[in-house]
């Protein structure tokens, strides 16, 4: 009899791993409202999402050319994206599932949706939306549900679409005057947000973003498609529609341990003070959290919480002040031991672990060297010391697209921490320009960033005697850093020096090489094109003949 259970339940657990869901096809269709094609193929493909809603969903996205067309112009940056993920060179153009198909609309119908219908998800998904109260913001909360394992990269998608926008006359050159599934906006970034994988039976989660609406037509045809896609192979996994009615937890009693919002990566202090933010996925209000928290092996700490966060709201929680012994390698992990006084019902969501090293060793003597990007006036930065006295600052900048360097020199030894703050909360890259950051003293980086959101910070220990800094090498900035089409590399050379330049990606090809002779110590910028490289990382190798450095940089599609 217990061989007999023992059988059943293995069954029972082979079930529930193989457990998968229903698909729904996703097609990315590539529109303008100046192709002629375009206007004759449309049509038909309408008529087929119309008739198959449980089968096939769309987004449809606008090119710059042949023509004008509005729509495109309404959100040039995410219609891009796409249109260059996906290598489209034509319209009009389909692309269902990422990679199942990609081409001329004639080249797929009913039976290739049908087809594609029938194999299985990995995923259960649900989106929804709301408007704020004075109608000029989209909020957007996507839910993952694994139901069969994911073990390559997923980035998960939101695009908030007009489902049909009428123009009395065309817009553009081909007749049209109906537009339907029109892309507006790509959530959380044209690029997604990378999930943890792998991924496995019973994971979840929850994405929340949001939207200012610009360029809306007809805020009353708003809606959301979300999906999930692998990067790497363009395969989407899964996608749906707008979910109907408010958004349900899936556990009553459900905290999310989410974010570190003020740590590095190195640090010379005596002393951490985290702060965390936690989120209450649950469906009953979070009123009281009992947290344990640690660094390395020694004692565990409690920190009891009480607030009252209804579903999805969130808060920062200030950690007192934990003493630890500075090791070469040194872990915080910080972890829920009681919600609500009672167990959490989701404990893969409750622990956090932070990972950082001593900070590194400099001089007195350091330069902060900054790039402004379009908007110079957010920039601003300070040093302070351990009694949190600011000896140095700069900015805010008045000139964009301009290289800034100002000398420091501190007056003692110790810990000291670099802040950089961005008053736009959107870092110095990407969308907002070509800026960067960079602290150093010598040849030592301390610390460096384009895209870091709202705040920079990273600590450093300044030793003036009996500190042998580095060997001197090739020093060298590159911006913007995650790249799409292009990337600059800034460097000083000596005079009468070679410098080799080479760009390898990930399984060690170069992309790039270039050779730069150097009869004066003028700093030269070379602007080197990326638009043909696949997305991923790449390692940019400098070599002065005596010294090589080394950076590396990301191109997003």
């Amino acid at each position: 009899m217990k061989k007999i259970t023992l059988i059943f339940v293995s069954f029972l657990f082979a079930v529930s791993l193989s457990a998968q869901s229903q698909r729904l096809v996703l097609l990315e269709h590539f529109t303008q409202a100046s192709c002629g094609p375009c206007a004759s193929q449309n049509p038909t493909i309408h008529t087929l999402l119309v008739n198959n809603p449980n089968k096939i969903t769309s987004i449809n996205y606008h090119t710059s050319w042949p023509g004008y067309d509005p729509m495109y112009n309404h959100n040039p940056a995410d219609n891009a994206a796409r249109t260059s993920y996906y290598s489209v060179t034509g319209v009009p153009n389909s692309v269902l599932d990422g990679n199942y198909f990609n081409g001329f609309p004639s080249g797929w119908n009913i039976n290739t949706v049908n087809a594609r219908y029938a194999v299985p998800s990995p995923f259960e998904l649900s989106v929804y939306q709301r408007l704020s109260p004075a109608n000029d913001t989209i909020f957007v909360t996507m839910l993952i549900q694994v139901t069969a394992e994911v073990t390559g990269q997923a980035s998960a998608f939101m695009s908030v679409i007009e489902e049909h926008i009428h123009f009395n006359s065309p817009p553009g050159s081909n007749g049209e005057k109906d537009f339907y599934n029109v892309m507006k906006k790509l959530l959380p970034t044209k690029t997604g947000i990378a999930l943890p994988t792998p991924l496995t039976v019973g994971d979840y989660h929850i994405i929340e973003s949001y939207w200012p609406l610009a360029n809306v037509y007809n805020i009353n045809q708003l809606s959301v498609v979300a999906f999930v896609q692998n990067p790497i192979t363009k395969e989407v996994h899964q996608s749906c529609n707008l979910t109907e009615g408010a958004f349900t937890a899936l556990y009553d009693n459900d905290v999310d341990v989410l974010e570190f919002t003020n740590m590095t990566d190195r640090y010379c202090t005596p002393e951490l003070n985290p702060v965390l933010r936690i989120r209450n996925n649950g469906n009953t209000p979070l009123t009281s959290l009992e947290l344990k928290y640690q660094v390395n092996n020694e004692e565990i700490q409690t920190l009891n919480w009480s607030g009252n966060l209804e579903l999805l709201e969130s808060e920062l929680i200030e950690i007192p002040g934990i003493p630890y012994e500075l090791l070469a390698s040194n872990t915080l992990k910080v972890y829920a031991s009681a919600t609500n006084g009672g167990i959490d019902e989701y404990a893969k969501n409750d622990t956090l672990l932070h990972v950082f090293e001593p900070a590194l060793t400099t001089t007195r003597a350091l330069l902060v060297k900054v790039r402004t990007d379009n908007y110079p006036e957010e920039t601003t930065w300070e040093i302070k010391n351990m009694e949190g006295e600011v000896v140095a600052s700069g900015g805010p900048y008045t000139e964009a697209n301009t290289v800034i360097n100002t000398d420091v020199s501190v007056e003692a030894d110790g810990c000291y921490e670099f802040f950089v703050y961005d008053a736009g909360a959107n870092g110095m890259c990407c969308a907002f320009g070509a800026g960067f950051v960079r602290l150093s003293s010598g040849s030592v980086t301390v610390a460096q960033g384009t895209n870091f959101g709202e705040m920079l910070t990273a600590q450093f220990d300044v030793v003036s005697v009996g500190f042998d800094p580095m060997p001197a090498i090739t020093n060298f900035e590159t911006y913007p850093n995650p790249a799409t089409n292009q990337v600059f590399v800034e460097f000083t050379p000596e005079r009468n020096q070679t410098i080799k330049i080479k760009i390898v990606n990930q399984l060690g090809q170069a992309v790039y090489s270039n050779e730069v002779q150097a009869a004066s110590d003028v700093t030269r910028k070379l602007e080197i094109s990326t638009s043909a490289w696949p997305a991923g990382i790449y390692m940019i190798v400098l070599d002065n003949g005596s010294a090589v450095s080394s950076k590396k940089i990301s191109v997003i599609r």
